[in-house]
């Protein structure tokens, strides 16, 4: 919801005093599920150019402290930036410290709703459809659709205005079960291999989710996104309506101020979710008060 030449919250506008007061209706259980993966998960980046965390203990007489060293592009994390022309990639390079779009808009709005989980890869799983989720697998449109029936969700009216929406690809499920040797190597895919499950880099899925007016939109993957992207939006008469394909990154963060939520830990949420065949639930985030950040762990967590 663009608010002015000067606004840098994008589709956390969608967030207002009455969804978080209406939200509170989703708390029934008091159950509290963190969202957040250990913060040096995944080991090592599963971008090779980006460096481990590195945590440090400093012995005192009586007390100790640790020093944390992260890439905040690493592990569960959420991004917003480059919205509303705000800022260009000059002022990002500059020697001047530019905090116009930085971490800081979102840990001070205060990100709290309605969450809605959409359960793929579980509904997948019910068909007995099997995917490698260290693949090109796209998540349609369609298919978000189907998922919302299967949870007795209408894809119609499911969600409300400020809702944050959290989609479960089984890409986590799969990394945490793969062996030592494997999990070492996928950083260092190269060429087509490089690629994982994600939605769909399309127009439909962008109206799709236009239409929703979300805050934010989550998932268990390196990108929320399929991955390898489709590349830049086409500038060719007519793309819009001829499916060319485009990185979604682009115009959620560039375009909408549409934050974004990679590698969160899904399981504990989704098992609780069938358990109480309910998927709907208070969503909380709490990122870095970083003046001019780009990235953060989210600090994420759904209460039921």
């Amino acid at each position: 919801m663009y608010t002015g030449p000067k606004d840098e919250l994008g589709a956390l506008n969608h967030t207002t005093e009455d969804t978080i007061k209406a939200a509170r209706e989703e708390i029934k259980g008091g159950i509290a599920i963190s969202m957040n993966l250990e913060l040096e998960i995944p080991n090592p980046p599963l971008n090779p150019m980006r460096p481990e965390l590195i945590h440090a203990i400093i012995p005192f007489e009586g007390y100790q402290d640790d020093v944390i060293s992260l890439n905040t592009q690493v592990s569960t994390r959420t991004d917003l930036r480059f919205y509303n022309d705000l800022i260009s990639l000059d002022d990002i390079v500059s020697p001047t410290r530019i905090k116009t779009l930085g971490i800081q808009n979102a840990a001070q709005k205060g990100i709290a709703g309605r969450g809605v989980l959409l359960d793929w890869a579980g509904w997948k799983e019910s068909r007995n459809e099997t995917f490698d989720a260290f693949s090109a697998v796209n998540i349609t449109p369609s298919d978000l659709d189907s998922v919302l029936s299967w949870q007795n969700l209408s894809p119609t009216n499911f969600s409300r205005p400020g809702d944050f929406l959290i989609i479960r690809t089984g890409f986590m499920k799969q990394y945490i079960s793969v062996p030592v040797a494997q999990e070492q190597v996928l950083p260092f895919r190269t060429g087509e291999n490089v690629a994982w499950v994600g939605i769909e880099p399309s127009h439909d899925m962008l109206r799709w989710i236009w239409e929703k007016k979300t805050s934010l939109v989550g998932s268990d993957n390196p990108s929320v996104e399929m991955s390898p992207f489709g590349g830049v939006m086409s500038t060719e008469p007519g793309a819009m309506d001829k499916g060319v394909g485009r990185s979604l990154h682009q115009i959620f963060i560039g375009g909408w101020g549409q934050s974004l939520v990679e590698f969160l830990d899904l399981e504990t949420l989704a098992e609780t979710c069938h358990g109480l065949n309910r998927f709907t639930f208070f969503f909380t985030l709490q990122n870095l008060n970083m003046a001019g950040g780009i990235a953060s762990p989210p600090n994420a967590m759904a209460i039921l």
